[in-house]
């Protein structure tokens, strides 16, 4: 609530003020209050609770003078005032002499004026209530029929029962003075709610900050620096030295750069981290913000990021049963993988790209003890060296070019007591191997620029697609490292060696994409799922899902044939059926008859082969008679 106070020069016209405020808009946060005081007394000074006054003359030169903190609005008295007043003093008294008591008013053609009132017109330059006594009592021995003048001269001349005529300020010069008063507040209680904003920002922050100007002084401070510097609440530390804080607070930048710099600070038995940054304005810098945090505070904060890391994301998110495959290799992959799961020994998962190694991966974290705590995975080929370290390591602030100035926490940190997945490990460069190896061996690491360790407990699952054994024999991987990776391994085959996989696997992302599309899941026929069974999949099965689901978005006919799987670019090269006549169509008899099932009706079968049941029956005729020509060939 910002409060307006107007001081009424005289009390005729008390009616004309409070008419111009009736007139004014209403704010809730503003506040109006008309007063009058005769003279310039000491009293004006007291219980001035207004944060704007709006004042005339003398009173408003006097307050202004006393009270600088106040925001202080003039109403102008200009010539035409003065000019009404004169023609009134004509009117009521018809004088032979006029005063005119004024301050700081020029008046022009004097001469003009005392030929409109038909008297003679003395100027007297009032400046306080002792000068407007003066000038009265000076008049007086000239024998001045009639006093003009503002609320103070008007006063005084009624206490010695002389003749006067106030000037009086115009409605609209009283409306501009209070208009300008209640943007004024309007413009305060803006700043005033912007301050209280910063004012809780700062307090809601468990840091303690200090902002100073360009010389050190104190422009803001918040409740936490009180606490941490151990300031008096009694002591108002605002516009005054840093210094008063804290001695060894190094504000002072020793160049002229706009970089943030950061120390670690002793006091009362505790360390600090503090965070000086610059305040630039318009590329000029204005000052400095002064962070401090306690070190124990943001080791603490940094567990609860590490823990939080692992509940909101660094989880497995694949068990065994998303491993499809129901080929006697991919048994034996995932018995021997969910033994693996019920150990802590490092595992080395082999296999082309594609094969699906961080399924693997992601299912033994899942089935293991550790399930509860962090998975976290990397791509060791699709960093370089520098920020591969930095990533599995983490670094502290400042600890090379570009480093983040709170310092990072590396993945090891943030798999404590879970797994982490490593893939791509073959490609990991020769420098780093050795220290990869000595975290394995150690179970502890440092983080760049840090000189201290810190234990953790990770199991390593890793994976490569080369030959690790022909790089540990061309020198290019560490035998010792290999070794401590490859306590247990697993051997993914290729689709191409387990083809009997591939149409459950078919069958699976079909069914999947169709239902996150909306669509029914369309029917494979025999030939469109035979040129799916005899493609090698050199992506194997990254390759066979994305295959899948370009099916899925293209088709819409419920049915993919042929044709279809022959429009796709990397089929449009394969070889067309060996034998096509018309619309009959010859294959092995295997072709006819490994699909059949038991009680299986020949309309059934038909659709099945994708002809007719005439078509079917000449099929079986033909192949009768071949079975009947081989046997014959034999008998002879």
């Amino acid at each position: 609530m910002v409060k307006i106070l107007m001081f009424i020069p005289h009390l005729d016209m008390k009616e004309t003020f409070r008419r111009v405020v009736e007139k004014a808009p209403k704010y809730d946060d503003i506040k109006i209050e008309l007063t009058h005081v005769f003279g310039t007394p000491e009293v004006l000074t007291k219980n001035m609770d207004a944060e704007i006054v709006v004042a005339r003359g003398m009173t408003y030169d006097w307050l202004k003078a006393r009270l600088p903190e106040k925001h202080m609005v003039k109403i102008e008295l200009n010539s035409f005032d003065i000019l009404d007043a004169l023609v009134i003093a004509k009117e009521v008294f018809s004088p032979k002499r006029i005063a005119l008591c004024i301050k700081n008013q020029e008046i022009n053609s004097l001469s003009n004026l005392e030929k409109l009132c038909d008297a003679a017109i003395d100027l007297y330059g009032v400046y306080d209530e002792d000068g407007a006594e003066e000038a009265i009592n000076e008049a007086m021995t000239k024998g001045t029929d009639v006093f003009v003048g503002a609320g103070t001269v008007c006063g005084l001349c009624d206490n010695k029962e002389l003749s006067r005529v106030h000037i009086k300020t115009q409605d609209k010069a009283i409306e501009r003075a209070l208009y300008e008063a209640i943007n004024t507040a309007r413009t305060i209680n803006k700043e005033r709610t912007k301050a209280n904003m910063i004012n809780m920002i700062l307090n809601s922050s468990e840091d303690a900050i200090i902002a100073v100007d360009d010389d050190g002084k104190i422009l803001a401070i918040n409740n936490q620096a009180y606490r941490t510097y151990q300031i008096s609440t009694l002591e108002d530390v605002k516009n005054k030295p840093v210094e008063k804080v804290c001695r060894n607070l190094k504000w002072k930048k020793d160049d002229n750069s706009n970089e943030s710099r950061e120390e670690l600070l002793k006091m009362n038995g505790n360390t600090y981290y503090v965070q000086y940054q610059p305040i630039v304005v318009d590329k000029i810098g204005s000052g400095t913000i002064i962070i401090t945090k306690s070190a124990d505070l943001i080791l603490e904060t940094e567990t609860k990021i590490r823990r939080s890391l692992s509940e909101k994301g660094l989880t497995a998110k694949y068990s065994f049963e998303n491993i499809i495959g129901a080929s006697d290799i991919m048994k034996e992959n995932k018995k021997m993988a969910k033994r693996y799961s019920q150990v802590d020994s490092n595992v080395l998962i082999i296999g082309e790209t594609g094969t699906g190694k961080e399924l693997f991966a992601h299912s033994i974290h899942k089935t293991s003890k550790r399930s509860k705590q962090p998975f976290v995975a990397l791509n060791c080929a699709a960093l370089n060296e520098n920020l591969l370290e930095s990533e599995l390591f983490g670094y502290e602030p400042g600890a090379f070019s570009g480093a983040s100035k709170n310092g990072k926490i590396g993945l090891f940190e943030l798999a404590h007591k879970g797994t982490i997945f490593l893939d791509e490990i073959g490609e990991i460069p020769t420098n780093l191997q050795a220290k990869l190896l000595r975290v394995l061996q150690e179970k502890e690491i440092r983080r760049i620029g840090s000189d201290r360790v810190q234990p953790i407990d990770v199991r390593v699952i890793s994976a490569t697609n080369i030959n690790i054994e022909e790089q540990v024999k061309s020198g290019k991987f560490r035998s010792d490292l290999y070794y401590r990776l490859n306590l247990l391994d697993i051997v993914i085959a290729p689709l191409r060696e387990r083809k009997e996989d591939i149409q459950a696997m078919v069958d699976y992302y079909l069914t999947q994409f169709a239902c996150e599309i909306g669509k029914p899941s369309p029917k494979l026929t025999l030939r469109a799922a035979r040129i799916l069974e005899n493609y090698d999949w050199p992506g194997n099965v990254r390759e066979l899902r994305n295959i899948c689901e370009r099916l899925i978005v293209l088709n819409d006919s419920g049915e993919i044939t042929e044709k279809d799987i022959k429009q796709l670019k990397v089929f449009k090269e394969m070889l067309e059926p060996k034998i096509e006549i018309k619309h009959e169509v010859y294959i092995e008899e295997d072709d006819i008859y490994k699909k059949l099932k038991p009680k299986k009706k020949k309309k059934d079968i038909a659709d099945e082969l994708g002809v007719s049941r005439t078509t079917l029956w000449r099929m079986a005729k033909k192949q009768q008679e071949l079975e009947r020509n081989r046997k014959g060939d034999g008998d002879e």
